[in-house]
C-alpha cells in the first residue's frame, strides 16, 4: 500500500498562514481606520417622530457662538431616571460644538468623584446628581432636580410630564458666556442673616455658596438710607430682617422695584411683640400680605417639633412644578398671602406658591403664650410676584420679579439641607435672574409614557412563555444537538 500523502503540502501551508495574517492585519487596520474616522466625524442620527430630539435653533446658534472652552462635567448616579436623557442631550451638545469638554462621573465611586467634590462644593444634600459647566472658572450647576417638570394626571397621581434639560443648558452657557457675572447685593444693617456666616441658625453662607455655583457674584448693602440700590444689582436679598426700615430705605426700595428689580425676601418667625420693619405696609401695594403670627398645621408637623413643617403642597408656579414630587421644612413660618390685586393689566400678579394642608391654621401672639387662632385651612406660606414693565418709566431689568417666603431660618445653614430646601432655593433664584425665560422659545420636552393593557389570560399566557417556555426551548435545543453528537 503507498504512503498516505499529506492533505497539504509545507508550502500550501505556508501560503494559508500567510493569507490569515494579512486578512487579520486587514481587518484590524480598517477597524482602527473607522474609528479614527468616526472619532472626527461623527453622525448621529434621530429616529425618533418627526426628529422630536432635534436641538433648537437658539441651542445651535449659542454653541456656534461659543469661543472659549468648556468643561462640562455629567456628575450623576448612573441609575437615575433622567440620566441616559441627559447623557443623551450633552453628547448632541458635544457633537455639535468642539469647544465642550465633557466628562461622565457616576458620584458613587471614589477617586475621580472625590476631586470634583473638592472642587465643586455642593450646597445640596448627600451627592446630588447634576451637570457642571465651567468657563475659566465661571461655574454654572444645574441640578437633577430642577431638569424635570410635573404635574397631576386625572387619576390624582403626579407625572413627570417635561424634560427641561436644553432648556438648562443653554440658559447656563449662555450665562456663562456673558460680559459680566449677575451681583447679588446682602442687605445689612437690620439684623438679618449673615451670608458670611457658617453658624447653624443665623448664617447663610451654604445659601451664598449655591449662588457662587449658579454664577452669581456675591456683594454686601450697608442699609439705604445714604444711597440708592446700586445700577448693577442683579438680585437683592433680604433674609430675616428684624428692625425697622426707615423711610429713605423703603422709598428707595420702592424706586428699585418699580424699575424692574428683582427681590428674594424671607421674614423672620413672629412670636408677638416684635416691631413691624415697615415692609410689611409697603409690600400691600406688590399685592402681598404678611401675616403678624406663625402658623401650625396638626399633619404636617414634623415629629421631632410642632415648630417644623414638612409640607408638600404646591400651587402652580413655575418655580413649583419641579418639586412636587418633594418636601419643604418650614421653621416657625408665618403666612404670606397673595392680596387681591384689582383689574389692571398692570396689576401686580402674586401667586401663591407653598401651602401647608387643609388643617393649618394661623396663630396671633397675644403674650399669654398661647395665642389667638385666627384662620384655618390651607395656609400660604410664600409668595412669588411678577409685574410687567411701567409704561413711561425706562427700565433695564425688565420686569420686577419678587419671592417672598415666610421663614427665613428655612434657608440657614442648619435647615437648607433638609428636604427640598436647596433646590427650592435655586430654582426660585434662577426664576427671580430671569434664567427661565432667556430662551423661551425652547419648551420642556414631552416625556412620553406607554401603557400595555392586557387580560389575567394574556398575562397568564405571558407568564408561561417567559418562565416555562423560553427555559425549555433552550433545553430542548441542547438536547437535540447532544443527541445528534451521540450517533
Amino acid at each position: 500500500m503507498d504512503a498516505q500523502k499529506p492533505s497539504f503540502s509545507s508550502g500550501r501551508k505556508w501560503r494559508i498562514g500567510f493569507h490569515v495574517v494579512v486578512a487579520t492585519l486587514s481587518a484590524f487596520a480598517l477597524v482602527v481606520m473607522a474609528n479614527y474616522l468616526a472619532a472626527r466625524h461623527s453622525v448621529r442620527v434621530d429616529w425618533s417622530n418627526a426628529g422630536a430630539n432635534k436641538l433648537s435653533a437658539s441651542t445651535l446658534r449659542v454653541l456656534a457662538g461659543l469661543t472659549n472652552n468648556v468643561k462640562v462635567i455629567v456628575f450623576f448616579d448612573r441609575n437615575e431616571p433622567l440620566f441616559g436623557q441627559v447623557a443623551s442631550m450633552i453628547k448632541d451638545y458635544q457633537l455639535h460644538c468642539a469647544k465642550l469638554d465633557v466628562e461622565f462621573i457616576d458620584y458613587r465611586y471614589p477617586g475621580r468623584a472625590e476631586v470634583i467634590r473638592r472642587q465643586y462644593e455642593s450646597t445640596s444634600p448627600g451627592d446630588a446628581s447634576r451637570v457642571i459647566f465651567d468657563c475659566n472658572g465661571r461655574v454654572r450647576s444645574v441640578m437633577a432636580g430642577e431638569l424635570s417638570d410635573f404635574a397631576f394626571t386625572p387619576e390624582k397621581q403626579i407625572r413627570r410630564t417635561g424634560f427641561k434639560g436644553e432648556q438648562l443648558f443653554t440658559s447656563a452657557l449662555v450665562s456663562l458666556i456673558a460680559p459680566r457675572k449677575t451681583k447679588a447685593y446682602f442687605l445689612t444693617g437690620h439684623g438679618e442673616h449673615d451670608p458670611q456666616s457658617a453658624q447653624d441658625t443665623d448664617g447663610y453662607s451654604r445659601f451664598a455658596k449655591m449662588l457662587v455655583n449658579n454664577d452669581v457674584e456675591l456683594a454686601m448693602l450697608e442699609s439705604l438710607i445714604n444711597h440708592d440700590v446700586p445700577d448693577d444689582c442683579g438680585l437683592l436679598v433680604i433674609a430675616g430682617p428684624k428692625k425697622r426700615f426707615a423711610t429713605e430705605e423703603l422709598d428707595r426700595l420702592d424706586r428699585y422695584l418699580m424699575q424692574g428689580g428683582r427681590m428674594f425676601l424671607l421674614f423672620p418667625m413672629y412670636l408677638g411683640g416684635d416691631p413691624l420693619t415697615g415692609l410689611e405696609s409697603r409690600l400691600l401695594n406688590w399685592n402681598v400680605q404678611v401675616g403678624l403670627d406663625y402658623v401650625r398645621d396638626q399633619d404636617q408637623s414634623s415629629a421631632a417639633s410642632a415648630a417644623e413643617l414638612v409640607t408638600s403642597h404646591y400651587g402652580g408656579h413655575a418655580i413649583t412644578k419641579p418639586l412636587l414630587r418633594s418636601s419643604l421644612e418650614l421653621i416657625v413660618p408665618r403666612s404670606i398671602s397673595a392680596r387681591p390685586g384689582g383689574v389692571r393689566a398692570d396689576a401686580p400678579k402674586a401667586t401663591e406658591i407653598i401651602f401647608t394642608g387643609e388643617r393649618g391654621y394661623t396663630v396671633h401672639p397675644d403674650g399669654t403664650g398661647t395665642g389667638t387662632i385666627e384662620r384655618k385651612g390651607a395656609i400660604p406660606l410664600a409668595v412669588a410676584v411678577e409685574k410687567g414693565g411701567i409704561q413711561g418709566v425706562a427700565s433695564d431689568r425688565g420686569a420686577t420679579r419678587m419671592v417672598v417666603v415666610g421663614s427665613s431660618v428655612s434657608l440657614a445653614n442648619a435647615v437648607m439641607l433638609a428636604g427640598a430646601n436647596a433646590d427650592f432655593a435655586n430654582i426660585a433664584v434662577n426664576w427671580l435672574l430671569s434664567r427661565d425665560v432667556i430662551l423661551g422659545d425652547i419648551p420642556p420636552r414631552a416625556i412620553a409614557e406607554y401603557r400595555i393593557n392586557v387580560t389575567k389570560e394574556q398575562m397568564r399566557t405571558l407568564r408561561w412563555i417567559f418562565l416555562a417556555g423560553a427555559p425549555g426551548g433552550a433545553l430542548m435545543l441542547g438536547g437535540i444537538v447532544w443527541i445528534r453528537r451521540r450517533k
